[in-house]
């Protein structure tokens, strides 16, 4: 008999396509770098995003995930939001703190080190990487998005839903067996509002599933307030709960999710 533990992690690959940035005290040092300003920026801790490089020649690469249970978002964010990137760059070089009067010479607990990261202390240097976050600080990200065949874009979305909402995978489950029309995109970070529909469709639909947690006195208020906000922003906000019949309450929305091969 063996034991097999199945877990699901978000990941982000970062390619240097820069030949200079695959010099490797160039790229420990970068991959530290950014995992600090992520932190920063993200306010979360050291343990809840890991990092590792990963491949030889051409395909080096730093490879990061997302440690804690269920995720915590942060990876979707920086492909997602065309701000994210450039704001953990920024954060990052403050935390390497230059145009500080006071610096160390290459490296040091304030800024890049860690006792998580002993094995790599001989190649950090801060110096090495301050023209590129300097560079990225400056920029935005641009997503690219390939059509997907349906049933890949179910498996694709699915992939992306809350680990601990099993609404969210039902409700899913049902567009695809009744072949209606699907999200464009899940757990989506808006760009000018601080909130994360489960589901999106564009150009402003956002789709909140209600699982028995959000009935909860501060958390139905707390959904109320988020949800006229987002209505007044102009986007059309619909609701799914747990307590109604799926079918009833994806059918109210033809326009949307469309008439489905039950109809």
């Amino acid at each position: 008999m063996r034991l097999v533990v199945r877990d699901t992690q978000n990941l982000l690959l970062v390619y240097p396509l820069d030949p200079s940035w695959r010099e490797e005290d160039f790229l420990a040092t970068l991959q530290y770098a950014l995992q600090r300003g992520m932190e920063q920026v993200f306010q979360v801790e050291e343990a809840e995003i890991a990092s590792e490089r990963i491949g030889e020649g051409e395909s080096r690469a730093i490879l990061y995930w997302e440690a804690a249970e269920g995720g915590v978002g942060v990876l979707r964010q920086l492909v997602r939001d065309r701000g994210a990137l450039a704001r953990v760059a920024r954060a990052a070089l403050k935390r390497c703190h230059f145009g500080a009067e006071e610096g160390c010479a290459r490296a040091c607990y304030g800024c890049l080190l860690s006792y998580t990261n002993q094995l790599d202390h001989h190649r950090l240097n801060r110096h090495l990487v301050y023209e590129a976050l300097t560079r990225l600080a400056s920029g935005f990200t641009r997503e690219e998005k390939a059509e997907r065949p349906y049933d890949e874009h179910y498996r694709w979305l699915r992939s992306l839903t809350d680990s601990r909402s099993e609404l969210e995978r039902r409700f899913l489950d049902h567009l695809y067996r009744t072949g209606r029309r699907l999200p464009d995109e899940a757990q989506k970070a808006l760009a000018d509002y601080p909130a994360i529909p489960d589901f999106f469709y564009e150009p402003n639909i956002c789709v909140f599933c209600d699982g028995p947690v959000h009935d909860a006195d501060a958390m139905r208020r707390r959904d109320e307030a988020c949800r006229a906000e987002l209505r007044e922003l102009g986007y059309r906000v619909v609701v799914i709960r747990s307590d109604r019949d799926l079918e009833e309450q994806v059918r109210a929305y033809p326009d949307i999710f469309g008439r489905g091969r039950e109809d």
